[in-house]
């Protein structure tokens, strides 16, 4: 399975996808709506970065949805060759399907305020 890079809260175990954050609480959605968890009441707070290659470029994958992954790249050689949406100075951006994705590497770095390791 591959995970979007973004914010993701682990309440009683399980890692979720933050909606919102601010510096005491995150919210996330549950059932019946946006939840609110309070800093404190974490388990922990991640932050997930996925990269992929991608057609012979490097891409970070911001979405998926079934089968496709939204990604962004700095890969001008990339982007010209597969005619992505965006520019030099703020990146670009596409889609492709994750069976499609090689080398697909994740980082997972706790930024949770009261547990940073020293």
């Amino acid at each position: 399975m591959i995970r979007p890079s973004g914010l993701y809260a682990v309440i009683d175990g399980e890692e979720i996808h933050v909606a919102s954050h601010a510096r005491d609480y995150v919210t996330v959605a549950g059932p019946r709506g946006t939840v609110r968890h309070e800093m404190d009441g974490l388990d922990d707070f991640r932050s997930v970065k996925t990269f992929a290659t991608w057609r012979g470029g490097s891409i970070s994958i911001s979405a998926v949805s079934g089968e496709e992954c939204g990604f962004f790249t700095n890969d001008q050689r990339l982007a010209e060759r597969e005619g992505l949406a965006g520019d030099f100075y703020s990146g670009w951006h596409g889609a492709a399907p994750s069976s499609e994705l090689t080398d697909v590497n994740e980082s997972v770095t706790s930024i949770h305020p009261r547990r940073r390791e020293a």
